[in-house]
């Protein structure tokens, strides 16, 4: 159960980071802010969910975090901006 959690709470945060990208090239502070507090919370609890097992000796973990955060920047990177279909990729090229 600890690797579904480790793995929900990456794919979180990456959804998470790459909006804090997309709302700072907008400049829409309130929103920023916002996502930072889960940004926070969720990084806490994978941060102490990966540890604690990696301290416990399952190092399967680690590939629950990697798989998390590669699916979690594809999600958010898939998420519309403002309804009007943009996404980061098309800032960036």
């Amino acid at each position: 159960m600890v690797l579904i959690w480790v793995f929900i709470f990456q794919v979180l945060f990456n959804i998470f980071k790459v909006l804090e990208i997309r709302y700072t090239l907008h400049n829409q502070v309130r929103k920023l802010l916002a996502n930072s507090v889960w940004i926070n919370l969720v990084s806490l609890a994978s941060t102490f969910y990966s540890i604690d097992a990696l301290l416990k000796g399952n190092f399967i973990v680690i590939i629950f975090y990697i798989a998390g955060s590669v699916i979690g920047k594809y999600i958010g990177m898939r998420i519309e901006v403002n309804g009007r279909g943009e996404s980061v990729s098309e800032y960036l090229y």
